[in-house]
Parts: C-alpha cells; structure tokens; sequence
C-alpha cells in the first residue's frame, strides 16, 4: 500500500463496528527508556523497558438502539477489544489489523456547545499487547 488518504478506516469495538460514528482514531505505542550506563562510558547508553499504548477516538454522538451511547455507556469501568486496520478490507500485508484490549476509564455523553454536531472524545489506557495482524 502506498501512502493514502484516511478515508475508509475499519474501526471495530467490541464487535461493533464504528467506522461510520469516527472523526479520528490514534493508536499511540510506546517504550519505557531504561538507562544501562555504567562507569567508564562517556556516552549514555539505554535499552527498551515495557511496553505502553493508549487509544484516543473522536465519535459523532449517536442515542439510537446499538449505536455510540448505548454501546459504551455499559462499557465504562470494564475492557473492550478493540480492532483498527487502514482499510475497511481483509487483514493483509498492506493492510495490517492492530488488536488490542482497552480499559474504558472514561465517557462523556454530552460534550457539544449549542449549535454544534454531538461529539465526544476519549482516550483510553491499552491494557496487555498490541498485536499486529497481516491475515
């Protein structure tokens, strides 16, 4: 896959896909630092600790039946599997899947001044791995 425009995100939580209510998502992954110098360097030397990730996801609100509020509202305080690939197509090489299970710490079911559209932004903390799928 060469570089695209994000248009066609395939964006599942616990089952449900959510593409169509998403502004944005970001899956953000990253390593501890821990420094490993010892006497005698002149340099700092470091190697990679343990993992971290949290996911940020901008929703238009939506009250119907199987729909934004009334699939996270029961999600909050518990983990959700979420799943995003680049493209709503098959898992592949161009077109990896990042599988991941998220703590629902928060939720704001209004969050919109008047005259806007109904959105609302969390972020989530990863709990376990990330995995990166490509069948």
């Amino acid at each position: 896959m060469a570089k695209f425009v994000a248009t066609d995100y395939d964006i599942t939580i616990g089952g449900t896909d959510f593409s169509a209510s998403l502004a944005a998502v970001t899956l953000d992954v990253s390593a501890d630092e821990q420094e490993i110098t010892a006497f005698g360097d002149s340099f700092r030397s470091r190697v990679g600790g343990l993992k971290d990730a949290s996911v940020s996801l901008d929703f238009h609100q939506d009250f119907g039946a199987a729909s934004v509020d009334a699939t996270l509202w029961p999600l909050l305080g518990g983990t959700a599997q979420i799943v995003v690939k680049p493209t709503s197509s098959s898992a592949s090489a161009t077109n990896p899947s990042y599988t991941f299970t998220a703590l629902v710490t928060q939720y704001q079911p209004f969050a919109s001044n008047v005259g806007d559209l109904a959105t609302l932004s969390v972020t989530w903390p990863v709990t376990g791995a990330v995995t990166r799928g490509t069948a």
